[in-house]
């Protein structure tokens, strides 16, 4: 049986994971709705192929049964927390959406964002 003092030491260590895992929840959004996407895309029938250099434009690379090719850089969507200068009119904290756009690589690549939206 285990004691109490190794308990505590346990229960410290599960803490300060969690305090790191909150510092890190946007990645894990993007990490866990860039999977969702992909099985999403191979059950629709779709050949997906993911990238495994974090420097390249795109995140995955889709072909459907025609052989049509398509590279996709997926985005989370996301909502701004606080105004920082606008005036929230009505509007409750977190209703500002985040607009993202293509890098000018990614425009002469023909790279494609797709927007998903992170469920809990």
């Amino acid at each position: 049986m285990g004691s109490c003092n190794n308990k505590s030491k346990w229960s410290n260590k599960l803490s300060r994971k969690s305090s790191v895992l909150k510092g890190k929840q946007s990645s894990i959004k993007g990490t866990v709705g860039e999977y969702d996407t992909i099985a999403k895309l191979t059950k629709a029938g779709y050949y997906v192929a993911k990238s495994c250099d974090p420097t390249c434009p795109f995140d995955i690379v889709i072909v459907d049964k025609n052989g049509k090719i398509q590279l996709l850089d997926i985005k989370t969507i996301t909502y701004r927390k606080r105004a920082k200068g606008k005036i929230l009119k009505n509007k409750p904290k977190g209703s500002y959406k985040i607009h993202r756009t293509a890098t000018k690589e990614q425009k002469r690549l023909g790279i494609r964002l797709l927007m998903i939206n992170y469920e809990d």
